[in-house]
């Protein structure tokens, strides 16, 4: 798969963000501030930049500790694009005492990185705090030395100016607001930029990759051809609409079946009984995405159809008033074999042009996804 299309698709399907205990302390000092021992470490730090050797650790933002380590991977592969070359990534996991002041924590992370030596020259941790409904109300992070020594440290709350312009208001966002903080406090310029997918931590996520190899992906070309040439006379039974973790939705798939019809896509019926398979929380919207695949392949399989094409979509919605996070559809054939697996977020034309905000919305964007596939 091409990694700079994972890095597009890590967009969090959390219902919410596991929220971290806020506190208050002072702002982090500009670089002028700094302890001069500090300084001097940090203008090392920055002489080398980009090829400064770097340990991310998980980010913190719960109690999820899967869901943290694939935040810190995505937030190394986020800094590697900017241009970083040497870094790796830990399962270890840091945890700040709750509660406690930044200074603390910030202590206590060099304390951890002394008691438990790091392979490289630097070891990075952040926090995320905040939730899905207000958004980031702080980001934070710290920079240590192998030694466990403070070179860099950054806080950004609600009121300081940068955070209230980003408004980030998932994990993705605050990964790559932070990111570009990383990357501007260490002068590293855009040119710098690598997005060729052959860095370590590039490759680590693509080897990840949930999705098929190459030649179960020609197959499926081959049965949306046949598909797409039965044209409005194919039959798609329509399953009830995944619309949260664990729940369906009959009357929404009443909804999109009247659309297709409506669209003479195909003739499009309504299957009452409901595929119940809870939604697999993952920060990679790909494991999410296969996983709803795989589901209804097996689906069909044990359930045999009497139409020609079978469809679930998944409708991801973000809290009360902020619209779709993504949504996602999978067509399979009457023997179970994919025909087409869709995601759609923010980061997608279609998606941006119809900005879903409500199931009905949501169905809207899986008629217009359809239309490009069959027509």
């Amino acid at each position: 798969m091409n990694t700079s299309r994972v890095v597009r698709t890590l967009l969090v399907l959390a219902e919410s963000m596991a929220c971290v205990t806020a506190v208050s302390c002072r702002a982090s000092e500009p670089t002028r501030a700094m302890p001069p021992e500090q300084r001097a470490r940090f203008e090392t730090l920055r002489d080398q930049a980009t090829e400064a050797s770097m340990t991310v650790f998980p980010i913190e933002m719960g109690d999820n500790a899967a869901f943290n380590k694939d935040a810190g991977a995505v937030l190394a592969l986020l800094l590697e694009q900017a241009g970083m070359k040497n870094l790796q990534t830990t399962d270890a996991a840091f945890r700040g005492p709750a509660g406690a002041p930044w200074d603390q924590v910030v202590a206590q992370f060099g304390e951890y990185v002394q008691k438990h030596p790091i392979t490289t020259d630097y070891a990075l941790d952040a926090q995320i705090i905040g939730s899905a409904r207000t958004g980031a109300q702080e980001i934070r992070g710290v920079i240590v030395d192998r030694a466990g020594r403070v070179v860099w440290m950054d806080r950004q709350t609600a009121s300081d100016p940068a955070l209230k312009r980003a408004k980030p208001n998932c994990p993705m966002a605050c990964c790559q607001f932070f990111a570009q903080r990383v990357r501007k406090q260490l002068g590293i310029p855009r040119s710098a930029r690598d997005t060729s997918g052959q860095g370590r931590i590039a490759r680590m996520v693509a080897s990840q990759s949930p999705g098929p190899g190459d030649a179960e992906r020609k197959a499926m070309a081959k049965r949306l051809a046949t598909m797409k040439k039965a044209g409005p006379g194919a039959t798609v039974a329509v399953l009830p609409v995944r619309i949260a973790a664990d729940a369906t939705g009959e009357a929404e798939a009443h909804e999109l079946a009247k659309l297709l019809n409506q669209d003479k896509l195909c003739h499009a019926i309504e299957v009452n009984t409901p595929l119940t398979a809870p939604r697999k929380r993952s920060y990679n919207e790909q494991i999410t995405l296969w996983d709803l695949a795989r589901t209804v392949k097996a689906y069909v399989k044990e359930h045999p159809s009497d139409a020609d094409y079978v469809l679930m979509a998944d409708y991801i919605m973000g809290p009360a008033g902020k619209g779709a996070w993504a949504v996602h559809f999978v067509v399979c054939d009457r023997n179970g074999e994919w025909v087409i697996v869709d995601f759609q977020n923010d980061h997608h034309r279609d998606f941006k042009r119809i900005d879903p905000q409500t199931y009905d919305d949501c169905a809207k964007l899986v008629v217009r996804r359809l239309e490009g596939y069959l027509r």
